[in-house]
């Protein structure tokens, strides 16, 4: 196995139920979903450089899926590696799928400087440390653009894990417009926005998401989710 010691790699472990109507539920063996998401561009390039060895550990530990961020598809000899690593965890029955923390990587940061609008609202300033502003029609052209790049660079990947930035699931947006909808809908809002655009470029993905329940007294959240699109529970 070389230089590879897998007791030294950073990642982190989820156990995902997944509703029997998407292609990994098909099986009722199948549910929950085992995954595993890499630590870091470091992380992830070391297990891609050592990626027939991490398949065959992923393997014995009894993962279902490895989730790579979406930027890992986008970035030449990454994707070349890891599309190497799709082909050996293939072989051991274990998926690879895209995505993770990602939902912020279709409005990307550096639109911060000419277009603040598309983020969001705190206290009348806008911010760019997370999410968007998920009502603006300028965010939903720029997902429109920025996701079929990311999805198409993903190629036949049947899931997009697209979750919003980790411990600041209710940092969205309080615009006179966003302010109409709880921070719940406004993360149905971003996700549906991506939905309608992975049903064009990868019919037959689907987006699994996460949310966070609004707190007692908050209004039932009025947004019906696209059909390509699931919660994925964190049983872990």
């Amino acid at each position: 196995m070389g230089d590879f010691d897998p007791a030294l790699f950073a990642g982190k472990e989820l156990l995902i139920l997944i509703p029997p109507e998407t292609p990994q539920g098909e099986s009722p063996a199948a549910a929950p979903w085992r995954c595993f998401v890499p630590t870091g561009k470091s992380e992830i390039k070391r297990i891609l450089k050592n990626g027939e060895d991490f398949a065959v550990w992923a393997a014995r530990n009894r993962y279902n899926a490895l989730i790579f961020p979406l930027w890992a598809f986008t970035s030449g000899k990454t994707r070349q590696k890891l599309m190497r690593l799709k082909d050996f965890a293939g072989s051991h029955s274990i998926t690879i799928e895209a995505g993770g923390h990602d939902l912020s990587s279709l409005v990307p940061r550096k639109y911060f400087v000419l277009h603040r609008d598309f983020f969001r609202m705190e206290e009348g300033r806008r911010k760019k440390d997370h999410h968007f502003c998920p009502t603006s029609p300028g965010v939903i052209a720029l997902i429109g653009r920025v996701g079929e790049k990311l999805f198409t660079a993903a190629g036949e990947t049947k899931v997009i894990h697209l979750w919003p930035d980790e411990g600041a699931e209710t940092a969205w947006c309080s615009c006179p417009t966003c302010r109409a909808f709880s921070t719940q809908e406004q993360n149905r809002i971003a996700v549906n926005t991506a939905a309608d655009v992975l049903a064009k470029t990868n019919p037959g993905a689907l987006i699994s998401f996460t949310e966070k329940p609004g707190e007692d007294g908050q209004p039932p959240v009025n947004i019906t989710l696209r059909k390509n699109t699931f919660i994925a529970e964190n049983l872990s």
